[in-house]
């Protein structure tokens, strides 16, 4: 099913994919890594998007964030973009296009989905086999979640102290091959992803009709890690 024009609704989780052109990386080092998380965390409080979970691979980006207004999610990503581009190109002497054309979103209902994409973002490097627990990678926002660690990036609590517990035994868990394609699948195509009530709730909020594909087994698509 062909992508949709973007679909943003104030208030609401999104989970976003960025990728590096042509899939090459856009990460070199260390400080690579930090300097987009510092304009994450800038453009993130500037146009009122906090973020809620984050994963930064060496050529891709995922982010959940709620963005306060429609246009917060793009002037975010927008400024995030821009900067960090300028910073790369400078620093590794290279020109032209750092990531592709657009971005990857989609809204997230946040009674159904909202820990199984925390989960599938933060558990990015540990299906990558870079480590084994996605707490040991240092550029995600799992260690804050699981271990309780402060992190300036997120900007708003994925759950009360009392539920760390059962997120930490969450992203723990191996989750199904199926919820894995539904999260691409939706994230791919940009239509939000939850339960029919929700879509439906989506569609009189933002007046637009989101052509469904039958509920059931998602199609397997390219990965994403």
């Amino acid at each position: 099913m062909p992508r949709i024009a973007r679909a943003v609704a104030a208030g609401f989780p999104h989970h976003v994919i960025q990728r590096g052109n042509n899939r090459e990386k856009v990460f070199f080092d260390k400080k690579d890594r930090e300097k987009y998380l510092f304009f994450l965390k800038k453009y993130s409080e500037r146009w009122k998007s906090p973020v809620l979970a984050y994963c930064l691979m060496s050529n891709h980006v995922h982010i959940l964030a709620k963005p306060g207004k429609e246009e917060s999610l793009y002037k975010m990503m927008q400024g995030v973009t821009l900067c960090y581009t300028q910073y790369a190109n400078k620093k590794h002497q290279r020109s032209g296009r750092l990531w592709e054309n657009r971005y990857h979103s989609c809204i997230v209902d946040k009674d159904r989905y909202l820990w199984a994409v925390a989960r599938y973002i933060e558990q990015n490097p540990v299906r990558a086999k870079i480590v084994e627990k996605a707490e040991d990678y240092p550029y995600s926002s799992a260690k804050a979640h699981l271990q309780g660690i402060k992190d300036e990036v997120l900007g708003e609590e994925l759950f009360e102290e009392s539920q760390r517990k059962d997120y930490t035994r969450l992203i723990h868990a191996k989750p199904k091959e199926d919820e894995i394609n539904e999260i691409r699948y939706y994230t791919r195509t940009g239509r939000p992803l939850g339960e029919q009530k929700f879509v439906n709730l989506m569609e009189r909020k933002l007046r637009r009709q989101f052509s469904l594909k039958p509920r059931g087994r998602p199609r397997k698509i390219e990965k994403d890690n």
